[in-house]
């Protein structure tokens, strides 16, 4: 294995000096802590095996405190999960929670391996083939009581863009636990991939992200030797535009925030480039699905990356690639830019080549691939890693993987995915429409697979037919019985180049999921209906010969690179996973069945496509642009995003019956969303989150990014609750704290709330009440601000505004609104729980003043209406 590549063990001397300075003081501090506190104390009462080490120290400027990450060891070994949360605030321990085990006693063991052989992974596994593996220092590992040697390595699937975080057996290699880096979010217009047969279907999406690192974990310290940016521009859909379907594109000059990317977009400390690449991501096209970088657009010496861009039904999306890339570029650094300022930095392990600071790793950029071969309608992130053992770093940096989305097809307007070459007859027929597959080649840049169709024996294919059977022809194969996976396979291993797998029962053709098979296959496959299927097999009953040709018409499809929504949403997957726990495997569905990654990711989406002018009434939806949907349109989940339960009554008692990751995350990012309106509701409204750290969006999106930070590994939803819980205890001396609790329980997540078994999907137990001292109608934390104001907000407004911070009493309110002339043009009396918007409809744009009195309380704010 190239080390350059992707596992980097470097000497911690690399590291700036005041850095290193402060986690030796750190490690002191906690070292003593332990040592005294009595933590890693055993039931036998020793303690004199066991040990912490420091995994990563974050100085957050919004908590005032430094966050430390630990690891118990026992024997100078790491135990795997036994990790722990240290905060530290003017050289004192202020806070401090670990899940240390405490009856650690070795298993008997013959002797450990080295490594790993290649042939005993892939028959753990179940993988044909293996493109790398990766190793970190050993762990111990608990198993029916007693603690095991074991290896923990990454092995990345070369048939799939899979990458397995494994914990094997030092010495037998059997495989204690495992879980895939790459998080895939299906955002197709089909409600589910079809994996095994007409008889049983699930949701499954095969694809993801084989983790390649840039070699290097680069520091360079602050102001020294920087390069001076070079202006440039680039024409994208600025944000918060979510998608083509919701404005247009724009002329952006030097886009990015010169206080987290110093060097602008397109230098890396050391290199400055002139396509879609720097020090944050480098944007390219993998087309081939070689996951290497493959073609970028170049803006020349002056940096202009204005290209043409359209889409229609007779448009393919490679017409354009230039302008979807340099989207993908504009976005994947924007979310670096706004998520730096909201504390996702260097020290907090994000995605730079370069760590100005000198805090954290640096040589792990974001490598974003448009226009992936490996599949359609889709898009994953693959988060990497970044930690240090014992001295030593241990590096892999992210991939982000887009794909293109078909379009929507209809019997008048199949999508056309073969071509009858002979006999005339064939020739004739009128297309039908097809369905693609989740595995195997796409037959990208018109590439085709031609043969005469073979039946395959049997013709499920559930069971491989006859070696050499099918050799050189596109096997047609029924969908009922088993996987699609397993049947292309077979009909592979039978020495066919391409597979037709149609539906007995409907004309109807299904996206056909990989199942558990699909990674090996090799060969493209597509799905048709009843009508053809059984027209295919009965010609070649009678003895005709007809042969034919697979190839794709991408003509009017769709590009993800365009949709700033999953481009932030998979970004945010790289979020979640880095500033939780250790940075890595802490967000898996194997430990944690409350697994709120997608909803991290979808709310992190939803706060950067909030427009000017949105307001709690406006109800979201998520991938109505991919769905081919409005952009009014309910989207891929359950309902729309919306504190009306009239629109979304899904509380914390529905994550018993929902189904898959995707689901129970819409239930978190519901909460997280009904926490945002009450924060706006308080503090007021910007639709720029990075004008004001003041606003009430900007209070809930860094708070929520505290929570992430202070959580623990694989929480459930109570440790969520809990974390941002205690970020406003930490960060804001607990002002919030009602008016947070009220958020949570409104949603099942209340204080008698339980979470049952981390591993257990449907023990959950919502509860709707808070704190006693949060029941009173008057509850300080309830109302109060920094300044004791009204607010309205939003403000600038188009259509309608809201007035908050009102005290919560029986005061009637009176709002009156006036021009600038001192004309009366609007009065309303209402009672102080009342939520009703003002509409400004028909009011000429302009400034407004908005008389706002409530008992003695009385005050005039400004209000521009657009």
């Amino acid at each position: 294995m190239d080390q350059k590549l992707f596992l980097l063990p470097v000497s911690v001397a690399v590291f700036f000096a005041f850095g290193k300075m402060n986690a030796q003081n750190s490690n002191t501090l906690i070292q003593n802590y332990y040592q005294k506190s009595g933590q890693l104390t055993q039931k036998n009462g020793t303690s004199n095996n066991t040990g912490v080490i420091i995994l990563n120290e974050d100085p957050s400027k919004s908590l005032g405190a430094n966050i430390v990450n630990v690891q118990q060891t026992f024997n100078g070994l790491r135990v795997y999960n036994a990790l722990g949360k240290v905060m530290i605030r003017e050289d004192k321990v202020v806070s401090e929670k670990n899940d240390f085990k405490k009856d650690i006693s070795a298993a008997v063991q013959g002797k450990s391996k080295e490594r790993f052989s290649e042939d005993l992974l892939k028959q753990n596994l179940n993988l044909n083939e293996i493109s790398k593996v990766d190793y970190l220092p050993n762990v111990y590992f608990e198993k029916n009581g007693a603690y095991v040697l074991a290896k923990e390595l990454f092995v990345s699937d070369k048939n799939s863009s899979d990458v397995w975080h494994v914990i094997a057996n030092a010495e037998t290699g059997e495989v204690l636990t495992k879980d895939n880096l790459t998080l895939d979010c299906n955002f197709t217009h089909e409600d589910h991939l079809d994996n095994e047969s007409e008889e049983h279907m699930e949701q499954h999406a095969g694809f993801g992200s084989d983790v390649t690192a840039f070699a290097g974990a680069l520091n360079k310290t602050s102001g020294a030797s920087l390069l001076v940016p070079t202006n440039a521009s680039y024409n994208v859909f600025p944000l918060p535009t979510e998608a083509p379907t919701f404005g247009g594109r724009a002329v952006l000059n030097n886009p990015w925030d010169i206080a987290f990317s110093p060097e602008g977009w397109h230098s890396d400390g050391t290199n400055s480039y002139t396509n879609t690449r720097g020090n944050n991501v480098y944007a390219y096209s993998d087309q081939n699905n070689a996951n290497t970088p493959g073609y970028s657009p170049d803006g020349g010496s002056t940096l202009n990356f204005n290209f043409p861009f359209d889409e229609g039904r007779y448009i393919s999306p490679f017409t354009h690639r230039d302008a979807a890339i340099t989207n993908l570029f504009y976005m994947n650094n924007k979310m670096h830019d706004i998520f730096y300022k909201f504390g996702f930095t260097e020290s907090a392990r994000n995605y730079q080549t370069t760590n100005f600071t000198n805090l954290g790793m640096g040589g792990d950029a974001v490598r974003a691939e448009a226009y992936d071969g490996s599949g359609l309608n889709n898009a994953n992130f693959s988060s990497g890693y970044e930690t240090t053992i014992n001295g030593q770093v241990y590096l892999a940096a992210p991939r982000m993987q887009m794909y293109i989305y078909d379009r929507i097809q209809t019997a008048a307007d199949p999508i056309s995915r073969y071509q009858y070459n002979s006999p005339a007859i064939a020739v004739s027929r009128a297309k039908v429409m097809t369905g693609s597959a989740s595995f195997g080649p796409l037959l990208f840049d018109g590439q085709t697979v031609t043969g005469d169709l073979a039946v395959s024996a049997p013709a499920d294919a559930c069971t491989q037919p006859a070696l050499g059977s099918l050799t050189g022809k596109i096997a047609i194969i029924t969908s009922t019985g088993c996987e699609y996976g397993l049947k292309v396979l077979n009909a592979q291993k039978a020495g066919a180049v391409g597979a037709i797998v149609y539906r007995p029962t409907t004309d109807t053709p299904a996206t056909m999921g990989g199942g558990a098979s699909g990674d090996q296959v090799t060969i493209p496959s597509i799905n048709i209906g009843k009508t053809e299927g059984l027209y295919i097999v009965g010609e070649l009953g009678n003895g005709n010969t007809i042969n034919a040709t697979l190839g794709n018409d991408f003509n009017g499809f769709r590009h993800s690179s365009l949709d700033n929504g999953i481009i932030a949403h998979e970004y945010g997957h790289g979020i979640s996973n880095r500033l939780t726990g250790q940075g890595y495997s802490c967000l898996s569905a194997t430990n944690s069945a409350e697994q709120m990654g997608e909803g991290w990711s979808d709310y992190f989406a939803l706060m950067l496509t909030t427009r000017p002018g949105d307001t709690s009434a406006l109800a979201r939806g998520m991938g109505t642009y991919v769905k081919w949907q409005p952009t009014t349109g309910v989207g891929i989940r359950p309902a729309k995003y919306s504190p009306d339960f009239g629109v979304n009554n899904y509380t914390y008692g529905n994550t018993n019956t929902v189904t898959g990751s995707h689901a129970i995350g819409f239930i978190w990012a519901t909460m997280l969303w009904d926490l945002t309106w009450k924060y706006i509701e308080k503090y007021g409204y910007n639709s720029d989150v990075l004008a004001s750290t003041t606003s009430g969006n900007a209070k809930a999106l860094q708070i929520v990014v505290d929570g992430l930070k202070l959580q623990a590994c694989s929480p459930t939803f109570i440790d969520g609750r809990d974390a941002i819980l205690q970020a406003d205890a930490t960060g804001n001396a607990g002002l919030d704290k009602c008016m947070i609790w009220n958020a949570f329980a409104k949603r099942g997540l209340g204080v008698n709330a339980s979470a049952g078994v981390r591993a257990t999907a449907n023990d959950q137990v919502e509860n709707f009440d808070v704190p006693q001292e949060c029941k009173t109608s008057l509850a300080t934390q309830d109302v109060k601000t920094a300044d004791h104001k009204f607010i309205v907000f939003p403000n600038p407004t188009y259509d309608e505004f809201f007035v908050g911070n009102l005290e919560t009493s029986s005061k009637e309110v009176q709002i009156k609104m006036f021009d600038m002339s001192g004309k009366l043009v609007f009065s309303d009396t209402r009672d102080a729980q009342s939520k009703k918007a003002i509409s400004t409809k028909g009011f000429q744009k302009g400034v407004y003043m908005v008389h706002i009195k409530q008992g003695d309380k009385i005050q005039t704010e400004k209000l521009i209406v657009r």
